[in-house]
């Protein structure tokens, strides 16, 4: 794990303010890599490399890592979790390897198979750019699932500059040359999902790399192209075998490696196959005042023999952490925190990897809302033919009500007047209703609505199943939001969290063949339970089903004054911010959403 940095000249002329300013975004990662740098320059591109050294530890595994004549280079964030067999196939072909680093073999394979080759066979979390000096061409590259960030933004003159984080991206020479200004696109996502929707950024001038694709730069231009795409193709694979084989992938580590442990399927699932694999990992959670928030972890990690540590987080643990917390968010979030003092406690704990359960959820059906949309899909159906504005009056009914009697999220009711997707989803899974974000920013509602780019098929009419709502959370809930917590979050304590249900194979596994496998009475994703085969496991699918939730509610409350201060920074309605906040403190929306307009409050 790790941050880059890169300005590529498609018409060369890199200039020593160019190489100054790839220094400043590499020093602004310093967090993502305390433990060595590297650079690069020639005349089309300068590099640069924070190192948090998990695999071969030695001076060898510095980056830029190059092939045996120098003509490639390669800078990347992340891990390669097959590169043994790569390296294997690699070397009998003849490529001398100079390092034991798992990133070597990006530019042997590069090399030995071409781009399209090479991501076809890679197995792992990551973003890289790799510098092809022969052909004078930059790729910049993303993962599958986009656990990996990638940022980017392109001056006027064709010059592109790359880096891990948007931050640093804004400190490349021709971007702090602009007015720095806030996308007002990315703010009303924001405000509608609890995310910045990628591509888009909190800032105008810099983009995302999309997941599951490159970006090519050279002299006769740019170009965009996906090699991998969500699929709910049948695949006739062992979800068990593939889980096992993820899982053990994910434990190769040579430094001190530990597992998030929560008494959920997830974690707990992680926990059984890292024992099978032979491994026995060190397991944390964390613990709280407020007793129905904290759970009992302690017997789970002694029944496998693990070594377990609770951190105890309080109320003004939280109060004193906001100004770290604040300046860790690369881009604003309405979640994060759980990420954050996890990640701090397994930084002091001396751990530089934890294996993470997030994606389990969204992957395999965890969420209550699966079960409704599988039961409720014919009547879902039937009232999306209906006439739109006999659609329109029955939701302006049932949220005007639902708003009356207090529940502010039945105001996202509204929107199902149009019948699609994305409508769908905002519905069950929105942030604030886009009445409320228009009346924040002071725009029309259909402004809102039309400001989030790639939301829905112009084409497309009625409502999706349950597979099309699933490949909508992975896209903004799971990339948006909980990918791009555990990264900024871990990042700021130096700690590479790595993510085994989001291996490319298992996903296509989950995807794969009817819906039906993920759901049975009684038990929470029994797919998952099956794959791992488990009774401990098959024990805590059988609970009711409880997130891993931090005790935001009380906290808040005891400091809402203070808070609220905060939150009327933001460059919103002052008007509505007090009215959202009396009905957080009437008890009519939930903390997390007052502590977005908190967030929002900060970063003015």
């Amino acid at each position: 794990m790790c941050g880059i940095a890169g300005i590529f000249s498609p018409e060369g002329g890199i200039t020593q303010e160019d190489s100054a300013a790839v220094s400043r975004m590499t020093a602004a990662q310093t967090h993502r890599g305390p433990d060595d740098s590297g650079t690069f320059d020639d005349a089309h591109i300068s590099l640069g490399h924070r190192r948090l050294s998990i695999i071969d530890l030695s001076v060898a595994g510095r980056q830029p890592l190059a092939n045996e004549d120098g003509t490639l280079q390669v800078v990347c964030n992340g891990e390669i979790y097959n590169y043994r067999d790569l390296t294997r196939e690699l070397s009998a072909a003849g490529h001398r390897f100079r390092s034991a680093s798992d990133c070597e073999v990006l530019v042997h394979g590069y090399e030995q198979w071409g781009l399209d080759g090479l991501l076809g066979r890679l197995r792992g979390m990551y973003a890289f750019l790799l510098y092809d000096a022969r052909r004078k061409a930059c790729f910049a590259v993303r993962d599958r699932l986009g656990i990996k960030p990638l940022y980017y933004s392109v001056a006027a003159d064709g010059r592109c500059a790359f880096a891990s984080e948007v931050k640093a991206v804004a400190r490349a020479c021709f971007a702090r040359e602009q007015p720095c200004r806030t996308d007002r696109s990315a703010m009303a996502g924001f405000l509608l999902y609890g995310s910045v929707p990628h591509p888009l950024t909190w800032r105008s001038d810099v983009r995302s790399v999309e997941p599951g694709s490159y970006m090519e730069i050279c002299a006769t231009g740019m170009r965009t192209v996906r090699y991998w795409e969500l699929t709910t193709q049948s695949a006739h694979a062992d979800p068990g075998h593939i889980l096992t084989k993820a899982v053990r992938d994910h434990l190769i580590s040579d430094a001190p490696l530990g597992i998030f442990l929560s008494s959920g399927v997830d974690s707990i699932g992680l926990l059984a196959l890292a024992r099978r694999a032979g491994v026995k990992p060190r397991t944390l959670t964390v613990i709280f005042d407020e007793k129905d928030y904290s759970e009992d972890t302690a017997a789970i990690a002694r029944s496998y023999g693990a070594e377990h540590s609770e951190i105890r987080v309080t109320a003004e643990d939280f109060m004193e952490h906001i100004p770290r917390f604040l300046g860790a968010m690369d881009q604003p979030t309405a979640d994060g925190l759980n990420a954050f003092f996890v990640s701090k406690a397994a930084h002091e704990s001396g751990l530089k990897a934890v294996l993470s359960g997030l994606g389990g959820d969204e992957v395999f059906r965890g969420y209550r809302h699966y079960h409704w949309l599988t039961r409720y899909e014919r009547e879902l159906t039937a009232f999306g033919k209906l006439p739109r504005f006999a659609r329109k009056a029955i939701t302006g009914v049932a949220a005007d009500v639902g708003v009356r009697v207090g529940r502010e999220s039945l105001g996202r009711l509204r929107g199902l007047a149009e019948a699609t997707p994305t409508a769908l989803y905002l519905a069950i899974r929105g942030f604030f209703a886009s009445d409320v974000v228009g009346r924040l920013m002071g725009i029309a509602e259909d402004e809102v609505r039309g400001s989030v780019p790639g939301s829905d098929d112009p084409d497309h009419c009625g409502f999706c199943g349950a597979s099309a709502f699933q490949a909508t959370e992975i896209k903004r809930y799971l990339h948006d939001q909980l990918l791009r917590d555990a990264d900024a979050f871990g990042m700021a304590w130096s700690l590479e969290i790595r993510v085994p249900y989001l291996d490319h194979e298992v996903v296509a596994q989950a995807l794969a063949g009817p819906g039906g496998r993920h759901m049975r009475p009684g038990v929470n994703k029994p797919m998952l339970v099956d794959a791992i085969g488990d009774e401990r496991v098959l024990a805590a699918a059988r609970r009711p089903k409880t997130g891993f939730a931090f005790p935001l509610d009380k906290w808040m409350r005891r400091y809402s004054g203070e808070l609220r201060e905060r939150a009327l920074k933001a460059d919103l309605d002052r008007g509505e911010i007090r009215r959202l906040w009396a009905a957080f403190e009437a008890g009519h929306i939930n903390a997390v959403r007052a502590w977005a307009l908190v967030v929002l409050g900060s970063l003015s």
